[in-house]
């Protein structure tokens, strides 16, 4: 039988959401959360709990409904509400290994974002697909068990994928999956972006952003120079900045450790075409240089694999998920409905 994530629908009010979620979820929250909390010495955990406090009480002033989600989360799982929270401020604890390789496309079809997500081995087993049928504005996002989702697409048919990299950081700021979730409340690119461009960021980030109306954009941060953005009708997006105002902070040494075969997949992305729908499944699945390929296996240098691929039609407001390599797993393809939620 093919890997399938776990597809739940979640409803109510941001609590009811929470509280189902833990619910439904439990065993693997307490399994990431036990994971998490042996990963870290005493010391690194009394500084994650200290900044998460922090940026926790900003939360609730700043989005209540989050607030409340969590508190719904927390209150399934019998766990602090800290503790949940921490399960979605992965900077906190370093950056995890999660190289990627994302691309957007604009045609007369439509908006596409799409992106496969290369993380250690079974990190595939940790995640769901979270359709929320949240009465003001629907949403779908691809998350880690008890997290706030990694990328995702709203109602509004707005959508974002994102890339890691490798720049400056911040200790001050909002965590990245609280900021993603802000994105998803808005219903545009220019109302994502200007989420973007208010928030604090802790390090950096890519995020290739779609919508509806067929804007397509590319935002890169640095937490030190802010976020630098631009609309194109094609975007192809490894890890390391292409804009000139965010490349200045790259550490090219380290992008040169963590992320080896980042310039490789960008180039094969290059010589691949991108003018319909299809190309993407085509790209998102090419092999060339294997194993450091955009359809990524484990290597001597970089041990991460291709576990999750998605592609989003922002006009349709479809989706598209693989688990695992896509080269191997046919995509599973979901329309979702989000006008019988409202």
């Amino acid at each position: 039988m093919l890997p399938q994530t776990p597809f739940l629908r979640l409803n109510g009010s941001p609590s009811e959401r929470g509280r189902q979620q833990g619910s439904l979820l439990l065993q693997l929250i307490l399994e990431s959360f036990g994971k998490l909390r042996k990963s870290t010495t005493r010391e690194q955990w009394d500084r994650a709990k200290s900044l998460g406090a922090k940026s926790l009480a900003r939360l609730r002033t700043i989005a209540p409904d989050l607030t409340a989600e969590l508190n719904g989360l927390a209150e399934s799982t019998c766990l602090d509400i800290l503790d949940v929270y921490l399960l979605s401020c992965f900077e906190y604890f370093g950056e995890p290994r999660t190289g990627c390789t994302s691309v957007g496309l604009r045609t007369s079809e439509g908006t596409f974002v799409a992106q496969n997500w290369d993380a250690p081995a079974r990190s595939c087993d940790q995640l769901v697909t979270l359709l929320h049928e949240d009465p003001n504005r629907p949403f779908v996002t691809i998350a880690s068990a008890g997290s706030l989702g990694w990328v995702g697409m709203n109602a509004a048919g707005f959508a974002f994928v994102n890339n890691d990299l490798i720049v400056d950081k911040s200790r001050d700021g909002m965590p990245s999956l609280v900021i993603r979730r802000l994105m998803l409340a808005t219903g545009s690119v220019p109302e994502a972006l200007a989420v973007l461009k208010k928030s604090d960021h802790l390090s950096g980030r890519c995020f290739v952003l779609g919508d509806a109306t067929g804007r397509l954009s590319m935002a890169e941060i640095s937490p030190a120079a802010g976020v630098a953005d631009a609309a194109y009708e094609v975007i192809r997006h490894t890890n390391h900045p292409l804009l000139p105002e965010i490349a200045l902070w790259e550490d090219t040494e380290a992008v040169a450790q963590l992320y080896p075969s980042s310039r490789e997949r960008l180039r094969a992305a290059n010589h691949l075409p991108l003018q319909t729908p299809r190309d993407i499944q085509a790209l998102l699945r090419d092999r060339a240089g294997a194993p450091d390929a955009i359809c990524k296996s484990i290597s001597q240098r970089e041990h991460t694999e291709t576990v999750l691929s998605v592609i989003f039609d922002c006009r349709r407001r479809e989706m598209m998920i693989a688990l695992g390599q896509p080269d191997r797993v046919p995509y599973r393809h979901f329309k979702l409905d989000f006008r019988a939620m409202a």
